[in-house]
């Protein structure tokens, strides 16, 4: 179950990812800018944060099993309405409503792992979980370069069919009781989310998460690097998610805030090697920006989890994955339009979002030693 849930991650948010490198493609049969383009990538994921807050707390409601389903299903629907679109305003349009349904899936699938996993399993879980959420970004950039040569169609429905297989594999093998659990939760008079003062230093260090490694990668696309070139940043950038795995350990020993920090000014740092402009420094800052976006995803989500109350915490992951990927969906629009003031312009814009994030990520509530001591108790 966990493989297929996993497989599910990287399938669903690579399409955030999916069009990055098709952008010149689109742009060529579309007779449009590769700005205007550049939205075909947008257009879903302004869909797919929007969906966090739509639908982060529906499978609360009818229950993780249907919702994961329903979300693989329509999503595969979505993309056929992408492949066969004729018009650009099409394309977007069938792009924005793929993400509004995808964004069912990440919420339902993290709750999912917390309440069916043997507790002893639960934090591996979550950090495979994390894995795969951040392995989509370099897996569906690379996958897609190999493939371009196939179009956009005949991409999204291979995705297509790959969403309905996946779903007859979860039809078979989900647990159908574990919402029974949520539902008593959910019918506890909810927290408002504007009090939760104490996680809002989470949801505002997640937007530059995927904002940075976004720029960085659609920069130096936009910057003219080779194909070739482009395929190698992607690769090193890969292995050092692993790193996600290992982060449960560091969160057990140091708190999930720490390991959230550390890992922001890693990525932060990773940036500042890429300011050396040659390719040798640009790989050492994806694999630097990869490692500290891997340590930097596992301690927010563990933030979240232990400091929200039970009554709004899916709420709460929701609107940190929606925060998550508004900043990777504003960040291709951001890469583009800072591309003609140089690459220096272009990175310095992240890094200092990143160290911003580093001094907030821990929230401002008047109690915080409270949480930060029962992060090492609870994490």
């Amino acid at each position: 179950m966990l493989l297929l849930l996993m497989l599910g991650a990287v399938l669903v948010v690579g399409q955030l990812y999916v069009t990055l490198p098709l952008t010149p493609a689109l742009a060529s049969r579309w007779q449009i800018t590769n700005g205007q383009a550049a939205w075909v990538g947008s257009a879903f994921g302004f869909a797919y944060a929007a969906g966090f807050l739509l639908l982060g707390r529906l499978s609360d409601r009818v229950g993780r099993r249907a919702v994961l389903l329903f979300s693989l299903l329509a999503t595969a629907v979505a993309s056929v309405l992408v492949a066969v679109s004729m018009h650009f305003g099409m394309l977007l349009a069938a792009r924005a409503l793929q993400g509004l349904v995808a964004a069912a899936f990440p919420p339902a699938a993290l709750a999912l792992v917390a309440e069916a996993l043997p507790p002893a399993r639960r934090p591996l879980g979550i950090s495979l979980m994390s894995f795969a959420f951040l392995a989509a970004a370099p897996l569906a950039q690379f996958l897609a370069t190999q493939f371009a040569g196939l179009g956009l169609p005949a991409i999204m429905l291979v995705l297509a069919a790959a969403y309905g297989l996946l779903t007859l594999g979860l039809h078979r093998l989900l647990p159908a009781g574990v919402a029974l659990v949520s539902r008593v939760v959910a019918a506890t008079a909810p927290v408002p989310m504007w009090r939760q003062t104490h996680l809002m230093g989470v949801w505002l260090a997640a937007v530059t998460v995927l904002f940075a490694f976004v720029v960085f990668h659609a920069g130096a696309q936009t910057a003219g690097v080779s194909a070739g070139d482009l395929q190698a940043l992607r690769l090193v950038g890969l292995s050092p998610l692993l790193l996600s795995i290992a982060a449960a350990r560091l969160v057990s020993r140091f708190g999930t805030v720490a390991t959230a920090r550390a890992g922001l000014l890693l990525a932060a740092i990773g940036l500042v090697f890429g300011l050396g402009g040659s390719f040798g420094w640009l790989l050492m800052a994806s694999v630097v920006l990869s490692a500290g976006i891997a340590l930097a995803v596992p301690g927010l989500i563990g933030t979240v989890a232990n400091r929200a109350t039970p009554d709004v915490r899916a709420q709460a992951i929701a609107l940190y994955t929606f925060s998550l990927f508004l900043g990777a969906s504003v960040a291709p629009p951001v890469a583009q339009a800072l591309a003609p003031l140089g690459w220096n312009a272009l990175l310095l814009t992240p890094i200092a979002a990143l160290l911003c994030a580093a001094a907030v990520v821990n929230g401002w509530a008047p109690s915080l030693s409270r949480f930060q001591s029962s992060e090492h108790r609870t994490s």
